[in-house]
């Protein structure tokens, strides 16, 4: 027969296995929450990261279909000579004789050249107009950012062949258009030898 004081010699001894895996418990389950918390939040740092590489990937992806390379140079189309003007209203010329167009970016039927990427491009145009056949009216053109007039080309009335040309460096955005007018009272030659010319190139993107 046990005495008391082995009784209670055993009761503490079971008292003190009890507390100690209960406190093991408590630590488990700590170090549970613990992983459970990290585990959260590294599977939302892989959630942005994605996101983050999926968004380059467009990013790439878009510069990919701009087109690095933009130039374009035209002239009139014609079989016989012929002046186009004087008009009596203010008129956007019409160059339908594409030498190249790299990029696709000059539109004969319109007559603009539309930026298809925000960068710094230079235009140069050549105004030929054959002697007095513009019956007392000069010659010229004027270039124009969307709605803004930027530089002027004109030579005044003269008894011989007429020359002049003009030359703009320019910054422009992404849809911004660049044409030539024609204006009230002006005119052009369009030769079959192809004198009065309008060509533009990128000379270098901004921005990407």
């Amino acid at each position: 027969m046990k005495t008391p004081g082995a009784v209670l010699l055993l009761l503490w001894s079971a008292l003190v296995v009890v507390a100690a895996e209960q406190s093991c418990l408590t630590e488990v389950r700590g170090m549970q929450r613990e992983l459970i918390t990290l585990v959260e939040q590294q599977r939302e740092e892989l959630r942005l990261a994605k996101a983050q590489v999926e968004k380059q990937i467009d990013a790439l992806k878009n510069e990919a279909v701009r087109p690095s390379n933009v130039a374009f140079s035209t002239s009139f189309s014609v079989k016989t000579d012929k002046h186009i003007g004087p008009l009596k209203t203010d008129t956007t010329l019409l160059f339908d004789l594409v030498f190249t167009n790299v990029g696709n970016a000059y539109d004969t039927t319109t007559g603009l050249f539309t930026a298809p990427l925000k960068g710094v491009y230079q235009f140069n145009y050549h105004i030929f107009a054959g002697g007095d056949q513009g019956a007392g009216h000069g010659a010229g053109a004027k270039l124009f950012k969307n709605k803004d007039e930027v530089v002027t080309a004109y030579n005044h009335v003269a008894p011989h062949d007429i020359n002049t040309s003009q030359s703009v460096i320019l910054q422009l955005q992404e849809g911004d258009t660049v044409c030539l007018l024609l204006e009230a009272g002006w005119w052009v030659a369009a030769y079959t030898g192809h004198l009065t010319t309008f060509s533009g190139h990128l000379l270098f993107a901004v921005g990407y």
